[in-house]
């Protein structure tokens, strides 16, 4: 099926007037269900942006953490990587936003969102530390990484070697909503086509994200 879609000039036509460029043609995918995750993982995200939220649901407001834990929030398109750490306070220790100039399959680009926010924990010497992210497929490979036998699992098994410098770490599914800065990270990276990393000074947009999530 893939193949089909790859040679058909229609198909390519549709995406294009659909505001998508031709990742879905061109990544090579083992599996269909891989592509069609793909395909859903960019339609959220494009509906998501479609309605322009300024404000965050009361369920996903930041809630006070245990005194001394780290939370760090992770995002991925196919061209930009979303991580923002805060202390138990929700306070911004650090943040970034990373550019990638070329068509990342989206599994992939979620784990280097996770692995970029495991080095950001480290560089701020957090000691105990939750990682949220919105790719419940990533969550999940973490959960039962030793059962996954492919080249991504590979990788995935040696991302939680890091976890293990950690005194807790836990790797959490939250929904869209509760991942608002870091999914704005990703848009700013897109739209400026470049990498950004900042403590408090971080750019105007952001700063109304992070008053709303604290409200």
């Amino acid at each position: 099926m893939l193949h089909a879609l790859r040679d058909c000039p229609k198909a390519r036509d549709v995406l294009i007037a659909a505001s998508f460029d031709n990742r879905l043609l061109i990544n090579q995918y083992e599996f269909c269900i891989d592509w069609i995750e793909d395909f859903k993982h960019i339609l959220d995200k494009k509906s998501l942006r479609r309605l322009h939220f300024y404000s965050v649901p009361k369920s996903c407001k930041w809630e006070k953490l245990s005194e001394g834990v780290t939370k760090v929030n992770v995002d991925a398109s196919a061209n930009a990587l979303g991580i923002i750490a805060r202390d138990y306070d929700g306070f911004v220790l650090s943040s970034k936003a990373v550019f990638i100039n070329r068509v990342v399959n989206s599994k992939w680009a979620e784990l280097d969102a996770l692995i970029e926010g495991f080095w950001l924990a480290h560089s701020l010497n957090s000691d105990k530390v939750i990682f949220e992210t919105d790719y419940a497929s990533i969550v999940n490979r973490f959960r039962k990484h030793k059962e996954d036998i492919k080249i991504l699992g590979h990788r995935i098994k040696e991302a939680c070697k890091m976890l293990d410098s950690f005194s807790k770490a836990d790797v959490n599914l939250v929904d869209r909503g509760c991942n608002k800065l870091a999914d704005s990270l990703c848009t700013w990276s897109l739209s400026n086509c470049c990498n950004l990393s900042f403590k408090m000074d971080y750019p105007s947009d952001i700063h109304n994200i992070v008053i709303f999530d604290a409200i």
